[in-house]
Protein backbone atom coordinates (compact mmCIF):
# COMPACT_ATOMS: atom_id res chain seq x y z
CA UNK A 1 0.00 0.00 0.00
CA UNK A 2 1.27 3.63 -0.73
CA UNK A 3 0.08 6.66 0.48
CA UNK A 4 1.07 9.92 -1.33
CA UNK A 5 -0.55 13.37 -2.98
CA UNK A 6 -3.72 12.16 -5.11
CA UNK A 7 -7.29 12.98 -5.92
CA UNK A 8 -9.71 12.34 -3.75
CA UNK A 9 -13.68 13.05 -4.60
CA UNK A 10 -15.82 15.24 -3.23
CA UNK A 11 -18.24 12.21 -1.37
CA UNK A 12 -15.30 10.68 -0.36
CA UNK A 13 -12.53 12.32 1.71
CA UNK A 14 -14.51 15.69 2.79
CA UNK A 15 -17.82 13.83 3.60
CA UNK A 16 -15.66 11.21 5.88
CA UNK A 17 -14.29 14.19 7.45
CA UNK A 18 -17.59 15.66 8.35
CA UNK A 19 -18.82 12.18 9.49
CA UNK A 20 -15.55 11.22 12.08
CA UNK A 21 -16.24 15.30 13.65
CA UNK A 22 -19.73 13.60 14.48
CA UNK A 23 -18.18 9.88 15.06
CA UNK A 24 -15.14 11.42 17.26
CA UNK A 25 -17.81 12.91 19.56
CA UNK A 26 -20.00 10.44 19.89
CA UNK A 27 -16.47 8.29 21.20
CA UNK A 28 -15.54 11.29 23.49
CA UNK A 29 -11.97 11.16 21.86
CA UNK A 30 -10.02 14.38 22.54
CA UNK A 31 -7.50 15.72 21.25
CA UNK A 32 -5.51 15.43 24.55
CA UNK A 33 -3.57 18.90 23.97
CA UNK A 34 -1.07 19.66 26.24
CA UNK A 35 1.12 23.28 26.91
CA UNK A 36 3.95 23.35 25.54
CA UNK A 37 6.84 26.16 25.16
CA UNK A 38 7.96 24.99 21.87
CA UNK A 39 4.34 24.73 19.69
CA UNK A 40 4.19 23.99 16.39
CA UNK A 41 5.31 26.37 13.19
CA UNK A 42 4.94 24.75 10.09
CA UNK A 43 4.86 27.00 6.87
CA UNK A 44 3.63 25.49 3.60
CA UNK A 45 3.09 27.10 0.28
CA UNK A 46 1.49 25.57 -2.95
CA UNK A 47 2.11 27.12 -6.22
CA UNK A 48 -0.84 27.54 -8.02
CA UNK A 49 -3.34 28.01 -4.66
CA UNK A 50 -4.61 31.61 -3.81
CA UNK A 51 -6.86 33.20 -1.65
CA UNK A 52 -8.80 30.29 -0.68
CA UNK A 53 -8.91 28.27 2.70
CA UNK A 54 -6.40 25.04 3.53
CA UNK A 55 -7.88 22.11 5.67
CA UNK A 56 -5.67 20.61 8.45
CA UNK A 57 -6.99 17.12 9.07
CA UNK A 58 -5.65 13.76 10.61
CA UNK A 59 -6.00 10.64 10.23
CA UNK A 60 -7.96 8.34 12.99
CA UNK A 61 -8.72 4.68 12.71
CA UNK A 62 -10.48 4.24 9.70
CA UNK A 63 -11.28 7.85 8.64
CA UNK A 64 -10.32 11.54 8.61
CA UNK A 65 -11.13 14.29 10.61
CA UNK A 66 -10.63 17.76 10.64
CA UNK A 67 -8.24 19.73 13.09
CA UNK A 68 -7.83 22.94 11.70
CA UNK A 69 -8.55 25.54 8.95
CA UNK A 70 -6.15 27.83 7.67
CA UNK A 71 -6.22 30.79 5.22
CA UNK A 72 -4.10 30.45 1.94
CA UNK A 73 -2.39 33.93 0.73
CA UNK A 74 -2.44 35.50 -2.65
CA UNK A 75 1.39 33.33 -2.72
CA UNK A 76 -0.03 30.07 -1.96
CA UNK A 77 0.69 30.24 1.37
CA UNK A 78 -0.50 29.34 4.66
CA UNK A 79 0.81 28.06 8.03
CA UNK A 80 -0.45 25.93 10.49
CA UNK A 81 0.51 27.44 14.33
CA UNK A 82 0.51 26.36 17.70
CA UNK A 83 1.39 26.17 21.08
CA UNK A 84 -0.09 22.78 22.26
CA UNK A 85 1.35 19.96 21.83
CA UNK A 86 -0.49 17.28 19.00
CA UNK A 87 -0.98 14.00 19.12
CA UNK A 88 1.38 12.95 16.95
CA UNK A 89 0.48 10.88 13.69
CA UNK A 90 0.40 11.60 10.07
CA UNK A 91 -1.48 14.24 8.92
CA UNK A 92 -3.20 16.01 5.79
CA UNK A 93 -3.63 19.32 3.86
CA UNK A 94 -6.71 19.04 2.66
CA UNK A 95 -6.40 21.28 -0.23
CA UNK A 96 -9.61 21.18 -1.87
CA UNK A 97 -12.53 18.71 -2.17
CA UNK A 98 -10.04 16.92 -4.66
CA UNK A 99 -6.33 16.90 -3.76
CA UNK A 100 -4.39 16.85 -0.64
CA UNK A 101 -0.71 15.86 0.53
CA UNK A 102 0.34 14.21 3.91
CA UNK A 103 2.77 15.79 6.36
CA UNK A 104 3.82 13.96 10.04
CA UNK A 105 4.05 15.19 13.21
CA UNK A 106 6.37 13.67 15.45
CA UNK A 107 9.73 15.19 16.57
CA UNK A 108 10.23 18.18 14.63
CA UNK A 109 8.27 21.08 15.58
CA UNK A 110 9.31 23.97 13.25
CA UNK A 111 10.03 23.05 9.51
CA UNK A 112 8.36 24.40 6.26
CA UNK A 113 7.02 22.34 3.10
CA UNK A 114 6.67 23.59 -0.48
CA UNK A 115 5.34 22.16 -3.45
CA UNK A 116 3.31 23.24 -6.62
CA UNK A 117 -0.43 22.07 -7.17
CA UNK A 118 -0.39 20.46 -10.65
CA UNK A 119 1.98 17.89 -8.49
CA UNK A 120 2.04 17.63 -4.67
CA UNK A 121 4.27 15.07 -4.14
CA UNK A 122 6.45 14.93 -6.97
CA UNK A 123 7.38 18.63 -6.61
CA UNK A 124 7.69 18.81 -2.76
CA UNK A 125 10.57 19.65 -0.95
CA UNK A 126 10.83 20.11 2.64
CA UNK A 127 13.41 22.45 5.22
CA UNK A 128 13.38 21.73 8.46
CA UNK A 129 12.56 18.18 8.57
CA UNK A 130 14.51 15.11 7.94
CA UNK A 131 11.61 12.97 8.95
CA UNK A 132 9.17 14.72 6.56
CA UNK A 133 12.38 14.76 3.76
CA UNK A 134 12.59 10.79 4.75
CA UNK A 135 8.66 10.21 4.42
CA UNK A 136 8.51 11.33 0.78
CA UNK A 137 11.54 9.80 -0.20
CA UNK A 138 9.67 6.97 0.98
CA UNK A 139 6.30 7.87 -0.88
CA UNK A 140 8.39 8.69 -4.48
CA UNK A 141 10.89 6.00 -4.24
CA UNK A 142 6.97 3.60 -3.54
CA UNK A 143 5.54 5.12 -6.20
CA UNK A 144 8.02 4.60 -8.73
CA UNK A 145 8.74 1.08 -7.72
CA UNK A 146 4.99 0.81 -8.06
CA UNK A 147 4.53 2.31 -11.41
CA UNK A 148 6.97 -0.66 -12.52
CA UNK A 149 5.65 -3.08 -11.15
CA UNK A 150 2.07 -1.71 -12.75
CA UNK A 151 3.69 -1.76 -16.01
CA UNK A 152 4.67 -5.25 -16.05
CA UNK A 153 1.51 -6.66 -15.39
CA UNK A 154 -0.05 -4.33 -18.05
CA UNK A 155 2.19 -6.43 -20.41
CA UNK A 156 0.62 -9.67 -19.15
CA UNK A 157 -2.76 -8.38 -19.43
CA UNK A 158 -2.80 -6.39 -22.62
CA UNK A 159 0.30 -8.12 -24.40
CA UNK A 160 -0.59 -11.73 -24.86
CA UNK A 161 2.41 -12.95 -24.24
CA UNK A 162 3.46 -16.71 -24.22
CA UNK A 163 3.99 -18.44 -20.69
CA UNK A 164 7.59 -18.30 -20.72
CA UNK A 165 7.31 -14.08 -20.96
CA UNK A 166 4.36 -14.66 -18.51
CA UNK A 167 6.90 -16.45 -15.85
CA UNK A 168 9.43 -13.92 -16.87
CA UNK A 169 7.40 -10.83 -15.79
CA UNK A 170 6.07 -12.15 -12.84
CA UNK A 171 9.84 -13.07 -11.69
CA UNK A 172 10.50 -9.10 -12.60
CA UNK A 173 7.65 -8.08 -10.30
CA UNK A 174 8.36 -10.38 -7.60
CA UNK A 175 12.08 -9.04 -7.87
CA UNK A 176 11.31 -5.55 -7.13
CA UNK A 177 8.82 -6.40 -4.88
CA UNK A 178 11.65 -7.88 -3.15
CA UNK A 179 13.58 -4.68 -3.43
CA UNK A 180 10.92 -2.89 -2.13
CA UNK A 181 10.86 -4.90 1.05
CA UNK A 182 14.53 -4.76 1.42
CA UNK A 183 14.38 -0.69 1.13
CA UNK A 184 11.80 -0.86 3.52
CA UNK A 185 13.27 -2.65 6.12
CA UNK A 186 16.88 -0.61 5.99
CA UNK A 187 14.94 2.47 6.32
CA UNK A 188 13.53 0.81 9.52
CA UNK A 189 17.20 -0.33 10.82
CA UNK A 190 18.80 2.93 9.93
CA UNK A 191 16.53 5.41 11.56
CA UNK A 192 14.49 3.07 14.23
CA UNK A 193 13.60 5.91 15.70
CA UNK A 194 11.95 8.10 13.18
CA UNK A 195 7.73 7.92 12.15
CA UNK A 196 8.45 6.29 9.05
CA UNK A 197 10.30 3.09 10.94
CA UNK A 198 7.34 3.11 12.63
CA UNK A 199 5.03 3.26 9.58
CA UNK A 200 6.84 0.51 8.49
CA UNK A 201 6.17 -1.43 10.72
CA UNK A 202 3.04 -0.90 11.42
CA UNK A 203 2.41 -2.05 7.85
CA UNK A 204 4.53 -4.94 7.85
CA UNK A 205 2.88 -8.94 7.96
CA UNK A 206 4.95 -12.13 8.33
CA UNK A 207 7.16 -13.54 5.94
CA UNK A 208 6.14 -16.85 6.39
CA UNK A 209 9.63 -19.27 6.33
CA UNK A 210 9.67 -22.35 4.23
CA UNK A 211 7.01 -24.93 5.31
CA UNK A 212 8.16 -27.47 7.05
CA UNK A 213 7.49 -31.26 6.71
CA UNK A 214 5.99 -33.87 8.76
CA UNK A 215 6.89 -37.10 10.00
CA UNK A 216 4.43 -38.80 7.14
CA UNK A 217 7.06 -36.76 4.72
CA UNK A 218 4.25 -34.32 3.50
CA UNK A 219 3.72 -30.67 3.97
CA UNK A 220 2.14 -29.26 7.44
CA UNK A 221 -0.87 -27.81 5.76
CA UNK A 222 -1.33 -25.43 8.64
CA UNK A 223 1.74 -23.96 9.34
CA UNK A 224 1.41 -21.00 7.19
CA UNK A 225 -1.77 -20.21 9.13
CA UNK A 226 -0.43 -20.25 12.22
CA UNK A 227 2.52 -19.20 11.48
CA UNK A 228 0.72 -15.57 10.08
CA UNK A 229 -2.08 -16.03 13.06
CA UNK A 230 1.41 -16.28 15.76
CA UNK A 231 3.24 -13.28 14.23
CA UNK A 232 0.73 -11.12 12.46
CA UNK A 233 1.57 -8.28 15.10
CA UNK A 234 5.39 -8.52 15.61
CA UNK A 235 6.83 -5.16 16.40
CA UNK A 236 3.58 -3.66 16.79
CA UNK A 237 2.73 -1.58 20.23
CA UNK A 238 -0.55 -1.37 21.27
CA UNK A 239 0.07 1.36 23.77
CA UNK A 240 1.53 3.71 21.19
CA UNK A 241 -1.45 5.91 20.17
CA UNK A 242 0.58 6.99 17.12
CA UNK A 243 -0.81 4.10 15.50
CA UNK A 244 -4.65 5.57 15.46
CA UNK A 245 -2.99 8.31 13.35
CA UNK A 246 -2.05 6.35 10.22
CA UNK A 247 -4.00 5.05 7.27
CA UNK A 248 -2.66 1.52 7.98
CA UNK A 249 -4.29 0.51 11.57
CA UNK A 250 -7.60 0.56 11.26
CA UNK A 251 -6.96 -1.52 7.64
CA UNK A 252 -4.64 -4.17 9.38
CA UNK A 253 -7.48 -4.93 12.02
CA UNK A 254 -9.96 -5.00 9.88
CA UNK A 255 -7.60 -8.16 7.79
CA UNK A 256 -6.90 -9.52 11.30
CA UNK A 257 -10.84 -10.28 12.28
CA UNK A 258 -12.30 -10.61 9.69
CA UNK A 259 -9.38 -12.86 7.26
CA UNK A 260 -7.02 -14.23 9.87
CA UNK A 261 -8.49 -15.15 12.13
CA UNK A 262 -11.17 -18.30 11.75
CA UNK A 263 -14.53 -17.20 11.54
CA UNK A 264 -15.66 -18.08 14.54
CA UNK A 265 -17.35 -16.24 17.95
CA UNK A 266 -15.41 -18.14 20.63
CA UNK A 267 -11.54 -17.32 18.48
CA UNK A 268 -12.60 -13.62 17.91
CA UNK A 269 -14.18 -13.58 21.39
CA UNK A 270 -10.65 -14.30 22.75
CA UNK A 271 -8.86 -12.67 20.74
CA UNK A 272 -10.57 -9.07 21.14
CA UNK A 273 -9.80 -9.51 25.05
CA UNK A 274 -5.81 -9.98 23.93
CA UNK A 275 -5.54 -7.15 21.80
CA UNK A 276 -7.78 -4.58 24.33
CA UNK A 277 -5.73 -6.09 27.17
CA UNK A 278 -2.70 -4.96 25.43
CA UNK A 279 -3.97 -1.70 24.75
CA UNK A 280 -5.02 -1.02 28.34
CA UNK A 281 -1.63 1.13 29.72
CA UNK A 282 -2.68 3.51 27.03
CA UNK A 283 -6.19 5.49 27.30
CA UNK A 284 -6.53 6.32 23.47
CA UNK A 285 -5.71 2.69 22.22
CA UNK A 286 -7.94 1.14 25.04
CA UNK A 287 -10.88 3.28 24.13
CA UNK A 288 -10.81 3.07 19.88
CA UNK A 289 -10.49 -1.12 20.82
CA UNK A 290 -13.05 -0.63 22.37
CA UNK A 291 -15.30 0.55 19.87
CA UNK A 292 -14.09 -1.26 17.37
CA UNK A 293 -14.64 -4.43 19.08
CA UNK A 294 -18.17 -2.85 19.55
CA UNK A 295 -18.56 -1.67 16.14
CA UNK A 296 -17.62 -5.00 14.62
CA UNK A 297 -19.45 -7.49 16.02
CA UNK A 298 -22.50 -5.14 16.30
CA UNK A 299 -22.73 -4.88 12.62
CA UNK A 300 -21.86 -8.15 11.48
CA UNK A 301 -23.87 -10.00 8.78
CA UNK A 302 -22.57 -12.85 9.74
CA UNK A 303 -24.74 -15.57 11.98
CA UNK A 304 -23.67 -16.06 15.41
CA UNK A 305 -21.40 -12.85 16.02
CA UNK A 306 -24.15 -11.14 17.69
CA UNK A 307 -22.38 -13.47 20.71
CA UNK A 308 -19.71 -11.56 20.45
CA UNK A 309 -21.55 -7.74 20.45
CA UNK A 310 -22.96 -9.57 23.76
CA UNK A 311 -19.87 -10.17 25.27
CA UNK A 312 -18.00 -7.13 24.39
CA UNK A 313 -21.08 -4.97 25.94
CA UNK A 314 -20.74 -7.40 29.28
CA UNK A 315 -17.20 -7.06 29.64
CA UNK A 316 -16.62 -3.37 28.80
CA UNK A 317 -19.75 -1.38 29.12
CA UNK A 318 -21.57 -3.29 31.90
CA UNK A 319 -18.49 -3.17 34.41
CA UNK A 320 -17.68 0.50 33.67
CA UNK A 321 -14.43 0.27 31.91
CA UNK A 322 -15.65 2.50 28.93
CA UNK A 323 -16.13 5.44 31.20
CA UNK A 324 -15.48 7.90 28.33
CA UNK A 325 -18.68 6.82 26.82
CA UNK A 326 -21.76 8.98 27.17
CA UNK A 327 -24.36 7.47 29.75
CA UNK A 328 -27.07 7.33 27.23
CA UNK A 329 -25.13 5.56 24.77
CA UNK A 330 -23.94 2.79 27.37
CA UNK A 331 -27.36 2.15 28.22
CA UNK A 332 -28.37 1.77 24.93
CA UNK A 333 -25.68 -0.76 24.47
CA UNK A 334 -26.72 -2.74 27.29
CA UNK A 335 -30.47 -2.84 26.46
CA UNK A 336 -29.52 -4.23 22.82
CA UNK A 337 -27.63 -6.92 24.44
CA UNK A 338 -29.95 -7.45 26.92
CA UNK A 339 -32.51 -7.85 24.21
CA UNK A 340 -30.62 -10.42 21.98
CA UNK A 341 -29.00 -12.47 25.02
CA UNK A 342 -31.90 -14.62 24.55
CA UNK A 343 -31.58 -15.16 21.33
CA UNK A 344 -28.33 -15.90 20.99
CA UNK A 345 -27.18 -19.62 18.59
CA UNK A 346 -28.10 -22.69 21.54
CA UNK A 347 -30.66 -20.47 23.53
CA UNK A 348 -33.97 -21.70 23.97
CA UNK A 349 -36.01 -18.01 22.77
CA UNK A 350 -39.30 -17.03 24.65
CA UNK A 351 -42.37 -19.31 23.99
CA UNK A 352 -45.06 -17.76 21.73
CA UNK A 353 -48.83 -18.48 22.82
CA UNK A 354 -50.81 -16.98 19.70
CA UNK A 355 -54.44 -17.58 18.47
CA UNK A 356 -54.45 -19.27 15.15
CA UNK A 357 -56.89 -18.88 12.45
CA UNK A 358 -59.60 -20.83 14.33
CA UNK A 359 -59.12 -18.55 17.22
CA UNK A 360 -57.85 -20.93 19.16
CA UNK A 361 -54.43 -20.53 21.55
CA UNK A 362 -51.16 -22.47 20.37
CA UNK A 363 -47.61 -22.81 22.13
CA UNK A 364 -44.72 -22.62 19.89
CA UNK A 365 -43.07 -24.94 22.75
CA UNK A 366 -45.84 -27.44 21.82
CA UNK A 367 -44.88 -28.05 18.81
CA UNK A 368 -43.61 -31.49 17.97
CA UNK A 369 -41.13 -31.62 15.28
CA UNK A 370 -37.07 -32.40 14.34
CA UNK A 371 -36.87 -28.67 13.24
CA UNK A 372 -39.10 -25.54 13.82
CA UNK A 373 -39.03 -22.44 11.49
CA UNK A 374 -39.86 -19.59 13.10
CA UNK A 375 -41.11 -16.88 10.12
CA UNK A 376 -42.45 -13.75 10.66
CA UNK A 377 -44.20 -12.15 7.94
CA UNK A 378 -46.54 -9.27 6.90
CA UNK A 379 -49.63 -9.63 4.07
CA UNK A 380 -47.73 -6.19 2.60
CA UNK A 381 -44.70 -6.89 2.83
CA UNK A 382 -43.38 -7.33 -0.35
CA UNK A 383 -39.92 -9.48 0.15
CA UNK A 384 -42.38 -11.69 2.25
CA UNK A 385 -44.26 -11.86 -0.79
CA UNK A 386 -40.84 -13.19 -2.58
CA UNK A 387 -39.48 -15.39 0.17
CA UNK A 388 -43.21 -17.28 1.02
CA UNK A 389 -43.30 -19.31 -2.28
CA UNK A 390 -39.66 -20.19 -1.82
CA UNK A 391 -40.11 -21.13 1.89
CA UNK A 392 -43.58 -23.17 0.62
CA UNK A 393 -41.69 -24.99 -2.00
CA UNK A 394 -38.98 -25.85 0.21
CA UNK A 395 -41.29 -27.10 3.16
CA UNK A 396 -43.50 -29.39 1.11
CA UNK A 397 -40.38 -31.27 -0.75
CA UNK A 398 -38.70 -31.60 2.86
CA UNK A 399 -41.04 -31.48 5.63
CA UNK A 400 -41.12 -35.46 5.55
CA UNK A 401 -37.59 -35.94 5.64
CA UNK A 402 -36.12 -33.31 7.82
CA UNK A 403 -39.38 -33.41 10.70
CA UNK A 404 -40.23 -30.50 9.98
CA UNK A 405 -42.55 -27.48 10.33
CA UNK A 406 -43.02 -23.73 10.45
CA UNK A 407 -44.48 -21.28 13.00
CA UNK A 408 -45.67 -18.07 10.62
CA UNK A 409 -46.49 -15.27 13.36
CA UNK A 410 -48.14 -12.66 10.84
CA UNK A 411 -47.84 -9.00 11.90
CA UNK A 412 -51.17 -7.82 10.64
CA UNK A 413 -53.84 -6.45 13.14
CA UNK A 414 -56.60 -7.43 10.54
CA UNK A 415 -57.95 -10.82 10.17
CA UNK A 416 -59.36 -10.28 7.05
CA UNK A 417 -56.09 -9.57 5.33
CA UNK A 418 -54.10 -12.32 7.30
CA UNK A 419 -56.63 -15.09 6.33
CA UNK A 420 -57.10 -13.99 2.51
CA UNK A 421 -53.34 -14.07 2.53
CA UNK A 422 -52.85 -17.46 3.86
CA UNK A 423 -55.62 -18.91 1.69
CA UNK A 424 -53.75 -16.84 -1.38
CA UNK A 425 -50.52 -18.26 -1.04
CA UNK A 426 -51.44 -21.66 0.53
CA UNK A 427 -49.11 -21.17 3.19
CA UNK A 428 -50.54 -24.93 5.38
CA UNK A 429 -48.66 -24.23 7.78
CA UNK A 430 -49.00 -23.46 11.70
CA UNK A 431 -50.45 -19.51 11.41
CA UNK A 432 -50.72 -17.36 13.79
CA UNK A 433 -51.60 -13.85 14.75
CA UNK A 434 -49.01 -11.82 16.32
CA UNK A 435 -50.82 -9.29 17.66
CA UNK A 436 -53.17 -11.65 19.53
CA UNK A 437 -50.43 -13.20 21.83
CA UNK A 438 -51.11 -13.91 25.24
CA UNK A 439 -47.14 -14.30 26.18
CA UNK A 440 -46.50 -10.38 25.39
CA UNK A 441 -44.71 -8.65 23.00
CA UNK A 442 -42.99 -10.69 20.37
CA UNK A 443 -41.29 -7.53 18.40
CA UNK A 444 -39.37 -7.06 21.51
CA UNK A 445 -38.83 -10.38 22.46
CA UNK A 446 -37.66 -11.73 19.18
CA UNK A 447 -35.77 -7.95 18.11
CA UNK A 448 -38.45 -7.78 15.26
CA UNK A 449 -38.00 -4.48 13.31
CA UNK A 450 -38.62 -5.47 9.85
CA UNK A 451 -40.37 -8.51 8.00
CA UNK A 452 -39.32 -11.36 6.75
CA UNK A 453 -37.15 -12.73 9.75
CA UNK A 454 -36.38 -16.53 10.36
CA UNK A 455 -35.07 -18.31 13.18
CA UNK A 456 -34.89 -22.32 13.02
CA UNK A 457 -35.00 -24.27 16.75
CA UNK A 458 -33.98 -27.88 16.93
CA UNK A 459 -35.88 -30.49 18.80
CA UNK A 460 -35.01 -28.77 22.06
CA UNK A 461 -36.43 -25.88 20.74
CA UNK A 462 -32.87 -24.40 21.36
CA UNK A 463 -31.64 -21.96 18.24
CA UNK A 464 -29.41 -23.28 15.60
CA UNK A 465 -29.94 -20.52 12.87
CA UNK A 466 -31.67 -17.26 12.47
CA UNK A 467 -32.26 -14.22 9.98
CA UNK A 468 -31.55 -17.00 6.66
CA UNK A 469 -32.90 -16.78 3.55
CA UNK A 470 -34.78 -19.76 2.15
CA UNK A 471 -32.00 -20.33 -0.50
CA UNK A 472 -29.69 -21.01 2.17
CA UNK A 473 -31.86 -23.23 4.06
CA UNK A 474 -30.99 -26.63 2.19
CA UNK A 475 -27.25 -26.29 2.73
CA UNK A 476 -27.71 -25.22 6.21
CA UNK A 477 -29.50 -28.50 7.55
CA UNK A 478 -27.21 -30.35 5.06
CA UNK A 479 -24.26 -29.04 6.86
CA UNK A 480 -25.96 -29.59 10.49
CA UNK A 481 -26.81 -32.79 10.00
CA UNK A 482 -23.76 -33.98 8.67
CA UNK A 483 -22.13 -32.21 11.69
CA UNK A 484 -24.28 -34.39 14.00
CA UNK A 485 -25.13 -31.71 16.16
CA UNK A 486 -29.15 -32.48 15.86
Amino acid sequence: MTFYAMNISKNNTLKKILFFLVFLGSLGISMQLKATNDGYLIRFRVKGMKDTICLIATYYGNGTYVKDTVKVDADGRFTFKANVDYPKGIYLAVINDKNYFEFIVNNDRKFSMETDRKDLSGKMMITGSPENQLFYDYLKYNKTRFAEIQALQNLIVRGKPSKDSIKLLNDQSEAINKEIIRYKLEIAEKYPSSFVAFFINAMREPEIPDIPVLTNGRKDSTFAYRYTKAHYWDGTDFTDERLLRTPVFDNKLKKYFDKILYQNPDTIIKETDILIEKARPNPEMFKYLVWYATYHSESSEIMGFDRIFVHVVDTYYLTHKATWERPAVVENLIKKANRIRPLLIGQIPPNMIMLDTNNQPVSMYSVKSNFLILFFWDPDCGHCEQEIPKMKDFYDKEKDTLGLKIFAVCSDTSLVKWKSAIRKRKMDWINVNGPRTLTGNYHEQYDISTTPVVYILNNRKEIIAKRLVTEQFLQFFKNYIKQGLH
